[in-house]
């Protein structure tokens, strides 16, 4: 039993945060693993490892942060993939809003996106199972596999009466970061489809190329952009950030507000306006918001998604334990986490019926043209 193992007084240890363990839920904790021993009908599933590794990611649970958690080997692998990289899945970036397993964006040129999977998509089951008190990290381990296999998702959105399942193919999934083309007469319109560790480069490529051609206007794409790294959400507001300019604030426990300042160059100087949407997170929503903060930047089409929060790992007994440590803010103080940011302009992007009709419709880009030429 627990308590021969652990000891009475441990129940009244006080932690590290200050608080102490209530004695008589701890002594519950270890009744219950008394009866469990004792009671259980198939004694051969007890697994002393396991309990306390799920006991470990109940105390995460009980955060009710859905970035919070324990992950195993198999889970931590997933979890440290370099962005740059590639692995087998179906190409979406997802979260949990609400409570509710949630794809947050699908990545272009993707099984996901080929199937006709959408940002804001409940996805309630995958393979069969209930995915209401799955972790993120499960999720994402249960959706990735081999290429060539095959996941079943079961979706709901919010325009159908019941969910549908998709059966999607997985591939070798490559993120390419940035698209860029030239509309006539001064336009650079640049995609940026994830914050990864060639997005600056390629960003700075593409934004000469459309100068040589003639753009003194742009329009940056964010849509289904589901963030990436925070050093290079930086580092690309600073090619638009004078010296000196607030980045963004990032609010934690222990040391308050910390205010991140741009180092320069600032060297884009033309008209800019960003297209924004519900899979717009992190990463994307640092950019967005500060350029918007300090220059006036207007933001066009829909409300993004809300992820501003920052996860810290910790090694734990060969485990790895991910846990929310800070907040994002914008420059002018908008709390990122579970708000997003709200357009300037809003757009809505075109339902299935006029997609089927005219698959090259985007009354949201259309808008933007129509801002930027003015």
């Amino acid at each position: 039993m627990f308590a021969y193992k652990f000891g009475y007084e441990r129940a009244l240890a006080e932690t590290s945060a200050g608080k102490f363990f209530s004695v008589q839920n701890f002594l519950m904790f270890l009744k219950a693993w008394e009866l469990i021993n004792k009671n259980f009908v198939e004694p051969q599933k007890i697994d002393t490892d396991k309990a306390m590794f799920e006991a470990t990611r109940g105390l995460l649970k009980s955060l009710d942060d859905p970035y919070s958690d324990l992950l195993s080997e198999k889970q931590k692998k997933l979890f440290e993939e370099d962005l740059s990289g590639s692995f087998g899945g179906v190409g979406m970036e997802i979260g949990i809003r609400k409570g509710v397993l949630t794809v947050i964006a699908p990545l272009e040129e993707t099984p996901a996106e080929r199937a006709g999977l959408k940002a804001g998509d409940k996805i309630l089951k995958i393979n069969g199972e209930e995915t209401e008190n799955m972790s993120l990290e499960e999720a994402v381990s249960k959706i990735r596999g081999e290429p060539g296999t095959k996941v079943t998702l079961t979706i709901f959105r919010n325009e159908w009466l019941e969910p549908k399942d998709f059966e999607i193919t997985r591939e070798v999934i490559s993120v390419h970061v940035v698209k860029s083309k030239f509309i006539s007469p001064n336009i650079g319109y640049i995609k940026i489809n994830s914050f990864g560790t060639k997005t600056y480069s390629d960003f700075v490529n593409a934004y000469r190329d459309l100068k040589t051609r003639g753009a003194n206007k742009f329009i940056i794409d964010l849509r289904n952009n589901p963030g990436g790294y925070l050093e290079m959400a930086i580092k690309m507001s600073e090619l638009f950030l004078d010296r000196g300019k607030v980045i963004l604030k990032e609010v934690t426990r222990n040391e308050g507000t910390k205010t991140i300042v741009s180092e320069g160059p600032g060297m884009i100087k033309e008209k800019v306006v960003i297209l924004i949407n519900q899979g717009s997170a992190s990463a994307s929503e640092i950019f967005a918001g500060a350029l918007r903060d300090n220059l006036g930047v207007k933001l066009i089409g829909e409300k993004s998604f809300g992820k501003g929060s920052v996860q810290q790992t910790f090694p734990l007994n060969g485990n790895l334990l991910k846990l929310t440590i800070a907040y994002w803010l914008t420059p002018r103080g908008t709390k990122i986490e579970g708000n997003g940011l709200k357009p300037d302009i809003e757009v809505k992007e075109p339902g299935e019926a006029e997609k089927e009709k005219n698959p090259n419709y985007d009354p949201v880009l259309e808008k933007a043209i129509q801002f930027v030429g003015q």
